[in-house]
């Protein structure tokens, strides 16, 4: 494990005491696909209390971390985030099946997510994601050449959200999100080739770079609309 990390856990633990029952690292660095450009550590805290003295204990600690360009921890009180599954089934079922327990105790041993919040959060999610990336090309004029910056940024989202359709059909997908895109192919009917292409440029692979970005992003916007339109067509059973 990175120094920085251990570093920032074991001031977690000074700062809090107590307080602090648990740190888990999930993403790309728990599930083996960090990219090093792109990638940081995410961190869930889970408190016992999280009031605002907590908060303020946490300002320095946290800053200094974020200043090493890793996001602020997402922070849960312990009885609240337990009453959240509802809430954000695709992020704590993605991060139950990749994490590392870092301190505490794990609290996804026992989590249970209800398959209808799961359809309702991920349609939400699809759609949501897609009318942004369709605004962030308007914003951009459509340039070629600041397409690619906004393929990028939105490769691992939708990566999360396809494996999220995979479970909804009762099947576990694969560890790794490209692995999940095959079996995606056979369930939604979608080409795939877009979204290989678009994780290559992530990870710099020099063939990756000589492709048409306004025809690979036309691609990739029709292949979103076709998994959006299974997702709307699909009855939770």
């Amino acid at each position: 494990m990175e120094n920085i990390l251990d570093s920032f856990v074991e001031e977690l633990k000074n700062t809090l005491g107590a307080n602090l029952k648990s740190v888990i690292l999930y993403g790309s660095q728990a599930s083996g696909e960090a990219v090093k450009k792109y990638s940081d550590y995410n961190l869930l805290l889970i408190l016992e209390k999280l009031d605002f003295p907590v908060l303020k204990d946490l300002c320095q600690p946290v800053n200094k971390w974020m200043k090493k360009n890793n996001p602020a921890p997402v922070m849960f009180k312990e009885n609240r985030f337990n009453k959240s599954f509802d809430v954000f089934p695709i992020e704590f079922l993605d991060i139950q099946e990749h994490h590392k327990l870092l301190h505490g105790t794990n609290p996804f041993v026992n989590m249970k997510i209800d398959l209808g919040n799961l359809r309702h959060e991920c349609e939400h999610e699809l759609k949501g994601k897609y009318l942004k990336l369709r605004q962030e090309y308007i914003a951009v004029k459509g340039k070629p050449s600041r397409l690619k910056p906004l393929l990028i940024s939105s490769i691992s989202t939708f990566l999360v959200l396809f494996r999220t359709v995979i479970r909804l059909s009762g099947q576990n997908p694969p560890a790794k999100k490209l692995d999940a895109l095959n079996m995606l192919a056979s369930q939604a009917k979608i080409n795939i080739e877009p979204f290989i292409t678009v994780s290559s440029l992530k990870e710099g692979v020099k063939e990756a770079q000589k492709a048409d970005m306004e025809a690979l992003f036309s691609a990739y916007l029709n292949e979103i609309e076709k998994v959006i339109d299974f997702v709307d067509g699909y009855v939770v059973k």
